[in-house]
């Protein structure tokens, strides 16, 4: 009975150290950090990595500089409904306004406002517990966030592509950016002189779209992007872009046709897929007709065709002999931008 009590006593104070003892992760697996947990169940804190700077996420009521800390568990965890940042002090004494946001069974994000770089951080989580077990209570990280190297005060462009299908130019950055949130497109110019009303229709953190109203082909714009800056930097800045615009080809042509054949719940089913070398439009009277040498047609006005961005998929009255040729037609389609609706022929042999 005496080593059964001994026993339990031993197992208890291990589940304490467990609880309390501060482990560390080396700096190949994130930030150098230390975690212990108090008045609930053992958590395990895998790993710590700084993101840097935030610009593109909204937390309720922060103010200043934001920068984030994104921590990661190996261990899964629950959160209070009043879970939040009960503290944060640098190794100076100094505080700092700290926000708890996506929760997650492995993970949270932590936000601190005007952090200073080169410094160690104790950040204490109060709402928090082993999923498995333990009551709500207390983590205690403490993290070094090193020095940051200097940052290029200069934007740097590494790509910009056009779809003028869709009048967007996307614009990739050589690092990482912040956009504040009057960010916008200021001017838009083509090389004749013409201005155009351009909109920012996405934003992130290496990347934006921009999109123009009427785009031209075949001429080259001069874009102005105002309030962004590199990740680091003091101020934001405006950003010229320059892009062409390539001369466009309206030619649509068809670059594969297959045939399939397939039981369903109602019976056999037959359908011709035919893909085109664009983006096609094509109005309520279009339509496909497959047919024989001997001018047979499987498919007719009526039939049921699946319009999609680039192909379409006809479905057939009854099935085709495998190996054999057929002639396609069809109707009242053309390629994005064209001005006129075309009709498409050619010929296939029916292969799965």
């Amino acid at each position: 009975m005496k080593k059964i009590k001994k026993s339990g006593f031993a197992l208890l104070v291990f589940f304490l150290l467990v609880c309390t003892a501060p482990y560390r992760t080396d700096a190949a697996s994130g930030l150098h950090f230390s975690a212990k947990t108090a008045n609930t169940g053992a958590i395990r804190v895998k790993k710590i990595t700084y993101e840097g700077e935030i610009s593109n996420r909204y937390v309720f009521g922060a103010k200043g500089t934001l920068s984030e800390l994104e921590v990661d568990f190996s261990t899964d965890v629950a959160w209070k409904h009043s879970a939040k940042i009960a503290s944060v002090k640098d190794q100076k004494g100094k505080s700092y306004r700290g926000y708890l946001i996506d929760e997650e069974d492995d993970g949270c994000d932590i936000i601190i406002a005007n952090m200073k770089h080169g410094r160690t951080y104790t950040i204490v989580v109060d709402g928090i517990k082993n999923r498995r077990y333990g009551n709500f209570g207390r983590l205690t990280i403490k993290v070094k966030v090193p020095a940051q190297k200097a940052f290029a005060k200069n934007i740097k462009i590494s790509k910009v592509s056009v779809d003028d299908a869709y009048g967007e130019v996307d614009v990739k950055f050589a690092g990482k950016v912040l956009w504040n949130g009057n960010a916008a497109v200021k001017s838009v110019k083509d090389n004749k002189g013409k201005s155009y009303q351009g909109y920012l229709t996405d934003t992130d953190d290496d990347d934006c779209e921009i999109y123009i109203e009427n785009m031209k082909y075949g001429r080259t714009y001069q874009i102005k992007i105002t309030g962004l800056k590199m990740r680091g930097a003091s101020a934001f800045k405006v950003v010229t872009i320059k892009v062409k615009v390539p001369q466009h080809r309206h030619n649509i042509v068809v670059e594969k046709v297959e045939y399939d054949e397939d039981y369903e719940d109602y019976g056999m089913e037959w359908k011709v897929k035919i893909e085109f070398n664009k983006d096609v439009q094509y109005k309520n009277s279009s339509y496909v007709i497959i047919s024989d040498s001997a001018g047979k047609a499987y498919s007719s006005k009526t039939s049921y065709v699946e319009w999609d961005e680039d192909e379409c998929e006809v479905h057939l009255n009854e099935g085709l002999k495998i190996g054999s040729a057929y002639t396609y037609e069809i109707k009242n389609v053309k390629s994005v931008g064209a001005k006129k609706f075309t009709t498409l022929k050619g010929s296939f042999r029916a292969y799965k």
